[in-house]
């Protein structure tokens, strides 16, 4: 599911799944399970949207989420147009009440209404309805769309037949949202720590070129809203939420003066270092890479403007360090990263430490070795530290 996804329990935080989707690009289809029985018609699984309001999405997420239903006050966030031109359409509540049917399931196990009452290329749609009838089920306020999956999920099911599990997440088909060019993504978290993770992610999914700059337009920290009974007056909303959001067009816009400003004082580190070591020392052939942890700081983003930094295939920031001389071994190499990592820990703030790969100057290859990190930095999405 993306890069870098950890995870030790089968029940998985909202606030993972959603960095898992994003860094992903695909949200999965379902058929949405109750009780064992499928609740979406039809042949086709579906993805399911809402068009509530977001004071009425946020009390509702949260009061759902504490009463231990599948809903969380955590979303990513499309624009209805971009949806609806993927094929995305408001559900179906209900038919007149004159009119009779029921269920059945076809030779493929899928859950089919009668033609005569919905077509069955409409049947996803489809969502029951009984105001004020014995069941009283009601689901009209949650404003509810749906994407319907029409890929071919024979080798997904014959996998899940013989193993129970797939072998990897991209053959579970989907809607892959990059792909689709959707611009304007948003995404809703409860905390301004859990936004700047979601940030980070943002970034590295647009510096390594899996999206643009326009693809995602905010992140909201809803924990910095006033409360939902507040939101209720159009006049107070679009200052608050203004207020809550974290705005991306700062860090793909630093001045160029100000960026080779910064990576050139950066090199005169990397040539202090250089300069204080005696005879270069025969060893190991390797790359060595000083790895940036927070790609959302000023230094980083100078480097990654200048060229002086890339985004491996991985996810990491690595900055080239060319004043160091490829005469020295891999493990000199290291320790000179790492006195440098604290240099410019202490002069620009930046976490950062060694990454290397031995006898490859290849990133993404094995074995590789860093230094003085852990899971809290953007780079890992843990299950555990939500």
């Amino acid at each position: 599911m993306g890069w870098q996804n950890l995870y030790e329990d089968t029940f998985l935080p909202a606030s993972f799944m959603l960095r898992a989707a994003l860094r992903n690009g695909r949200l999965w289809a379902t058929w949405s399970m109750r009780n064992g029985v499928r609740t979406v018609y039809g042949p086709s699984p579906a993805i399911c949207f809402t068009e509530m309001p977001i004071a009425a999405f946020l009390q509702a997420g949260d009061a759902r989420w504490k009463s231990g239903q599948a809903m969380s006050p955590f979303a990513l966030v499309f624009p209805k147009e971009a949806l609806h031109r993927l094929g995305a359409l408001p559900v179906i509540s209900g038919v007149a009440s004159d009119v009779n049917f029921s269920a059945s399931y076809d030779v493929a196990g899928n859950r089919m209404l009668p033609e005569s009452i919905i077509p069955s290329a409409e049947q996803f749609r489809y969502v029951t309805f009984d105001i004020g009838g014995a069941r009283n089920i009601d689901w009209t306020h949650e404003r509810e769309w749906r994407w319907p999956c029409r890929a071919d999920f024979s080798v997904v099911n014959q996998q899940v037949q013989y193993f129970s599990t797939v072998s990897s997440w991209d053959e579970i088909p989907g809607l892959d949202f990059y792909l689709a060019g959707i611009s304007g993504i948003g995404v809703i978290v409860e905390t301004k720590k859990q936004a700047e993770l979601v940030v980070s992610d943002m970034l590295t999914l647009v510096d390594s070129g899996q999206a643009t700059a326009e693809t995602f337009g905010f992140v909201l920290a809803s924990k910095l809203l006033p409360a939902p009974s507040q939101l209720q007056d159009p006049k107070n909303i679009a200052q608050a939420i203004a207020s809550a959001m974290v705005n991306l067009d700062p860090y793909f816009s630093q001045p160029q003066a100000v960026c080779e400003a910064l990576s050139n004082r950066f090199g005169e580190l990397v040539r202090q270092v250089e300069d204080s070591e005696g005879v270069p020392s025969n060893g190991e052939f390797g790359g060595c890479w000083l790895w940036l942890h927070d790609n959302a700081s000023p230094l980083t983003r100078a480097l990654l403007q200048t060229g002086r930094a890339f985004v491996s295939r991985d996810g990491r920031y690595l900055a080239f360090l060319y004043e160091f001389s490829d005469s020295r071994g891999l493990r000199e190499r290291e320790a000179m990263t790492y006195r440098l990592a604290n240099m410019v820990k202490a002069e620009f703030g930046t976490s950062c430490c060694y990454f290397s790969v031995l006898c490859s100057d290849d990133p993404t290859a094995v074995p590789f070795y860093a230094d003085g990190f852990d899971e809290d930095i953007g780079f890992f999405n843990c299950s555990w530290n939500v």
